[in-house]
């Protein structure tokens, strides 16, 4: 088996990106490949990865850029070094394109290729910052995540879009569709309440909502971070809620462990700031309105499976979903063709392929013709 080394965010929390990594590592060809997984600190997707035995250490990796770790980035990066070496390492695969930094003395010193998964749309001075033109190959989440990277001269050949996946064996529509009329319309919002998710947005279309439609009901699912930033906005947030009068339209669930049967609650999605939570709503029956960002637009058939619409147009994403509240025909319709277009689009197999696709020929390479 070749062993292959992962750079995680994070240990001690799960957002869209540890998801995603779990998928990975968890359905490798155990045949092929060994994952090792590296966490800056420990908790409860560290101790995930264990629990599916996954071997995962626990290295802390301080932030690179900042003046606090100058002092210790350096020797955090001989030990990464160290362990890549101890463990045979053929190839490293931060998931965190912020670690890249990480990987160069990794792959410098042992001769072996490097990976950086791109999560986020980068500015050209970020590409820069973060080394991409060092990197050995580069995994693009959208077509639009890998626009900076080519308008800063990476090669296109460096770099494969592999969208996101989900399970689909739990993710699931619901076996019990409710016909009752009666029943409050659900619109939710995935993801830890901070400025990037566009909470505050959510809330505005909330009040548009409310306008129009008594029976509809907004799902804030998720929880703030222990931050000042974050706990400052998820004040503003709450604040905002009050000031609308929306207490009874407007609903904190807080951080959801359940989040397969969370979906299934709810009868539409919405997204301000993409990510893999659009393939869990998809695969469970649920139509998603997004914003153009990210990978939104290449996974949302638009008027299919959800529709694409500019954030600043709160007025036309309360329209849809006042829409669908009073068409519920329309609305189970779609929901069947985003679990269709899920399970040809979203799969962990296919997902997991194309990046063990990368890997081979990568690997190989580097065995025969150096990096």
């Amino acid at each position: 088996m070749i062993p292959i080394l992962y750079l995680s965010h994070c240990g001690s929390s799960i957002g869209g990106g540890e998801k995603q990594l779990y998928y990975l590592v968890t359905h490798l060809n155990k045949n092929l490949y060994q994952p090792i997984v590296v966490c800056p600190d420990d908790g409860i997707f560290a101790e995930q990865l264990r629990e599916a035995n996954i071997p995962t250490i626990i290295l802390n990796l301080p932030p690179w850029r900042k003046v606090v770790s100058r002092l210790t980035r350096r020797t955090a990066a001989a030990k990464l070094t160290d362990l890549a070496k101890k463990h045979n390492i053929q190839l490293v695969h931060t998931s965190d394109s912020w670690l890249n930094p990480y990987l160069l003395p990794v792959k410098n010193q042992l001769n072996i290729p490097v990976i950086s998964h791109v999560r986020n749309i980068l500015t050209p001075a970020q590409v820069a910052k973060y080394d991409f033109d060092q990197m050995s190959h580069i995994i693009a989440i959208s077509e639009q995540s890998k626009v900076p990277l080519l308008e800063s001269g990476i090669p296109d050949e460096k770099i494969d879009v592999i969208l996101n996946c989900v399970d689909l064996s739990v993710f699931q529509p619901n076996p019990i569709e409710n016909d009752d009329q009666s029943e409050p319309f659900i619109v939710g919002i995935v993801g830890r309440i901070e400025p990037f998710k566009k909470q505050k947005t959510f809330v505005e279309i909330a009040s548009h909502v409310a306008q129009q439609c008594q029976n509809v009901r907004f799902y804030i699912i998720g929880a703030a971070l222990d931050t000042p930033e974050h706990r400052a906005y998820d004040k503003e947030v709450r604040q905002l809620v009050s000031e609308y009068k929306l207490e009874d339209v407007v609903h904190f669930t807080g951080h959801r462990d359940d989040m397969p049967h969370t979906m299934q609650e709810l009868d539409l999605l919405v997204t301000l700031s993409a990510g893999s939570v659009i393939a869990e709503a998809m695969a469970s029956g649920k139509l998603v309105i997004g914003t153009p960002i990210g990978s939104t637009s290449e996974m949302i058939v638009h008027g299919v499976t959800g529709w694409v619409l500019p954030l600043d147009s709160i007025e036309a994403i309360s329209e849809k979903i006042f829409q669908m509240a009073a068409d519920s025909d329309r609305c189970k319709k779609m929901g069947k063709a985003a679990r269709k277009h899920a399970e040809e689009a979203f799969s962990i197999e296919l997902h997991v392929q194309k990046i063990q696709n990368t890997y081979q020929k990568l690997i190989e390479t580097n065995n025969g013709n150096g990096v």
